[in-house]
């Protein structure tokens, strides 16, 4: 079976890689993925695929019945690009001013249409059936992200789902290597915003106002104390200020001052913690100067925790299908949010890192206008799809499963 795979896939491989160049150039952001729900639409009902839209409003899902009783499988591909300009100068640039795929989600979308042709022409090999799910909004983490609106509407009904499989490309991992761990493997992520109110004075004259800037000033220090003085040193947590916005002229101390930010944690307990902090320090250093301070804090993406049973099943398909070498345990989870943890907290899951660093190359990290990869890349992960849902239909046992 392993050599049909890797049949299939080359035979397929230049035209997942013109799919993924095609999608480059045309990336949609977050919630308008219209065109690019089209065009995946499209590809699975020509494949041959059941197809079904609307999750989400451009969420689509492609059903492969196999040809043996066995477990549901699910394949989740996320869709969406970031709101920025790109700066690579590419024959397949984005042609849509001010959005890029900065962040692989046009890899991520080819390598799933390739799973769909590579699984369609080996369906006398599949036990039970694949549901491949193509999600839009990964990036929108202030409005939930689109995992989760897309499980509430049932996309991991009717079949019923027993577990699910994801990838991201990584240039932190060399390219021919596939990355995976037990338990944590990627950081709760929450966005805030902090509002902070003073009174307004001219800036000669501080002592007739509240100062909101020096007020939010003392706040961005004294929050770094959260993680510093708060967290056991074996737990982790990042606590990051991206924005401070206030005043509109030199000699003006404004009325209001807004900073955002970021928490990423590992654990419940500790999110919970940094969060009583957070709302405490901004609360009371606010009052402590006579101004008043109000904090806005989303608990967006929850941690992704990976199944032990399902990543043993994609570290075997990994060693069989690419080699030995192939398969990383990685040593920590990653500091980044990824919303494919609502499908982990849903099912018993695993999610991978599709290595694409090349040695002596610039690799550029995810969000960068300067992200591209290794387009070699594209057939292993369509591989290693392919022969974990193969494998995961075949013994995939539910209950039991962690």
């Amino acid at each position: 079976m392993n050599q049909q795979i890797d049949h299939y896939v080359k035979a397929e491989e230049e035209w997942i890689i013109q799919q993924r160049r095609h999608f480059h150039m045309y990336p949609e952001p977050s919630r308008r993925e219209v065109e690019t729900a089209k065009y995946v639409a499209t590809c699975l009902r020509e494949i041959g695929l059941q197809v079904e839209t609307g999750y989400y409003k451009t969420g689509v899902v492609g059903l492969i019945e196999g040809s043996h009783p066995g477990a549901t499988v699910g394949i989740r591909f996320d869709m969406d690009a970031l709101e920025m300009d790109e700066l690579n100068d590419v024959p397949y640039k984005s042609k849509n001013p001010g959005v890029m795929h900065a962040c692989g989600h046009d890899a991520h979308t080819a390598m799933g249409l390739g799973v769909a042709k590579v699984l369609w022409r080996m369906k006398e090999h599949i036990h039970g059936r694949v549901k491949l799910i193509f999600q839009p909004a990964e990036e929108d983490a202030p409005n939930g992200g689109g995992a989760q609106h897309m499980i509430k509407e049932g996309v991991l009904s009717n079949p019923d789902v027993d577990c699910v499989i994801g990838m991201h490309v990584w240039p932190d991992v060399p390219v021919g290597k596939v990355g995976s761990k037990e338990g944590v493997m990627m950081a709760a992520s929450d966005p805030f915003t902090i509002e902070i109110v003073g009174r307004g004075a001219h800036a000669s004259m501080p002592y007739e106002g509240i100062d909101p800037i020096l007020i939010g000033a003392q706040i961005v220090n004294t929050i770094q104390s959260i993680v510093s003085r708060n967290v056991d040193p074996f737990e982790q947590a990042v606590i990051s200020i991206g924005v401070f916005n206030g005043g509109s002229r030199y000699n003006v101390i404004p009325e209001k001052v807004t900073l955002q930010g970021t928490v990423r944690t590992f654990s419940d307990d500790v999110r919970t913690m940094v969060y009583n902090r957070l709302k405490k320090i901004v609360e009371q250093t606010a009052e402590a100067y006579g101004g008043k301070g109000t904090l806005d804090y989303r608990k967006t993406y929850p941690p992704l925790v990976n199944s032990e049973s399902v990543v043993a099943c994609v570290a075997a398909s990994v060693k069989e299908m690419i080699g030995d070498e192939a398969y990383i345990t990685l040593s920590r989870p990653a500091p980044g949010g990824e919303d494919f943890a609502y499908f982990s907290k849903s099912l018993p899951s695993a999610f991978m890192f599709l290595g694409t660093g090349v040695e002596g190359k610039d690799n550029y990290p995810p969000h960068n206008p300067h992200f591209d990869i290794d387009e070699s890349a594209l057939a292993i992960g369509t591989k290693v799809f392919v022969k974990t849902a193969l494998t995961l239909g075949r013994t995939f046992k539910s209950g039991g499963n962690s």
